[in-house]
């Protein structure tokens, strides 16, 4: 078993040791540090000793800032209306915007070749509440029409 190597007081990067905070789960101890943003870490000694740890991940986003300021791409849609999501519910209002490769003709209805039935579905709040396969086109649309009705309050196309 190696000594263990007192680094407190030492300064990595931003960081500054201040004293021991325990043993990492591979058996490197774990050292308790202040960033100078001011925010405190536990680092394992490894990598502050060999520079892969430099601080408490502000300099990270940081350089992530700068770098997107940078790309002239990101500049330009900055700030533009388009790149928010709008929300109803926890639901977003862009999934009642049909995609261009919608064979249907209606949102959440489409063909499944394995069954050979329309399947209607619905999304809400991270799960499906509706995903039922139906003989006839229309009985699945007025399905997926009354969900919409039920969950989002929206005039239904």
């Amino acid at each position: 078993m190696t000594a263990l190597i007192d680094i407190r007081g030492q300064k990595f990067g931003r960081l500054t040791v201040i004293k021991r905070s325990g043993t990492a789960t591979n058996g490197n101890a774990l050292w308790l540090c202040q960033c100078s943003c001011g925010n405190t870490t536990s680092v394992d000694s490894y990598a502050l000793r060999h520079g892969r740890a430099k601080s408490c991940g502000c300099l990270t986003r940081e350089k992530r800032a700068r770098l997107i300021r940078r790309n002239p791409k990101a500049v330009a849609s900055m700030g533009r209306l388009s790149n928010l999501k709008i929300r109803d519910h926890h639901t977003d209002l862009p999934s009642k915007i049909m995609s261009k490769r919608n064979k249907s003709g209606v949102i959440g209805v489409s063909w499944d070749t394995n069954s050979q039935r329309w399947v209607a579905t619905f999304f809400y709040k991270g799960t499906y509440l509706l995903h039922k396969p139906f003989l006839h086109f229309e009985d699945a649309v007025i399905a997926r029409q009354t969900m919409e009705r039920r969950y989002l309050n929206k005039e239904v196309n």
